[in-house]
């Protein structure tokens, strides 16, 4: 069974990259062919945002495609190190890097542990 897609996550990162770029949603509309309205409405999610319009919106807000499933299941890994981790881990001083790693490997050993737990049940 595959995951539902989270609309209102993929809304949340297109308003915070139109905010970026400085843009109200009228103007973003307009760049993207829809209506402030309709903008209003995917920014939220209460509208489903299609393939066609991310596209649009990507080439627009000049991010990758990728930026705007970050958040979901969908997310190719490499997008979520290279755009999110990265710049954050960028931003740590060294004790915090130190803290991190630390985090990182407790967060690591658990994954671990619970996928041999699981196979363990299942046979």
């Amino acid at each position: 069974m595959q995951p539902e897609i989270d609309y209102v996550k993929i809304g949340q990162r297109i308003k915070t990259a139109r905010l970026e770029k400085g843009l109200k949603q009228t103007e973003l509309g307009t760049m993207v062919g829809c209506s402030n309205n309709h903008m209003s409405h995917i920014e939220v999610g209460q509208t489903k945002v299609s393939l066609s319009m991310l596209l649009k919106l990507s080439l627009a807000l000049d991010k990758d495609f990728d930026y705007f499933l970050l958040d979901t299941p969908y997310a190719r890994r490499e997008s979520i190190i290279n755009s999110e981790l990265a710049d954050k881990l960028q931003k740590c001083n060294p004790t915090t890097l130190i803290t991190m790693n630390k985090i990182l490997d407790a967060l690591l050993e658990q994954q671990e542990f619970l996928a041999n737990t699981e196979q363990q049940i299942m046979y």
